[in-house]
């Protein structure tokens, strides 16, 4: 059984998902390379820090740091901008406190987010 605080996580990714998914400028062009979804693929959520994302997409569009305000322990997440057949998209990397990348996510400019991964923050306690 999952924890309910991944519940609560995953929700609060996709609400801001949804909030944000009007902020994709439509004629914005990606500012650090030509982001594809093969690229986003490799992070491997639960294990690549900020620095390896950061070696694989280049500096972030935007981000957004919650500091020590945030109950779930998400410190920061990671926007990029692509684009692919179906138009333009936005990335979301959400980071742990620890830089430990959590959940990722894809919000096309019109449609439904998409998480892509997530991976549980890890318990300092073993639970069945």
């Amino acid at each position: 059984m999952k924890p309910k605080w991944t519940f609560a996580a995953l929700c609060f990714v996709l609400f801001y998902s949804f909030a944000a998914a009007s902020d994709v400028p439509k004629t914005a062009t990606p500012t650090t390379n030509d982001l594809n979804m093969d690229m986003v693929a490799k992070i491997t959520v639960g294990s690549s820090t900020r620095t390896q994302v950061k070696e694989l997409l280049g500096n972030p569009w935007r981000t957004v740091n919650y500091g020590d305000c945030n109950p779930t322990d998400y410190q920061e997440i990671w926007e990029y901008l692509g684009h692919d057949a179906d138009g333009r998209f936005k990335i979301n990397i959400v980071f742990d406190d620890a830089g430990i990348a959590r959940i990722v996510s894809k919000t096309p400019a019109k449609g439904p987010v998409v998480v892509l991964a997530a991976a549980p923050r890890p318990s300092a306690t073993h639970q069945h």
